[in-house]
């Protein structure tokens, strides 16, 4: 991939239990918080090398990389 990252684009789950973005977007929780129901993440679009930082609520579904130190 572009990024470097190889990966692909799953979506999300809503809170509301649905699911969008998928085969456009990929979002990955970080390790950091942004209060008690905020974390920030990492997205990724299908078509660009461009890594977006956000925060968005717990309550959303993102996958999950899990790195070895």
């Amino acid at each position: 991939n572009e990024t470097g990252f190889t990966a692909l684009p799953y979506g999300y789950c809503r809170p509301d239990e649905t699911f969008g973005g998928i085969g456009y977007y990929g979002f990955w929780w970080s390790a950091t918080e942004d209060g008690s129901d905020y974390a920030f993440d990492r997205d990724m679009h299908f078509d660009n090398s461009n890594i977006d930082i956000n925060n968005h609520s717990k309550r959303y579904g993102f996958s999950v990389r899990c790195v070895k130190d």
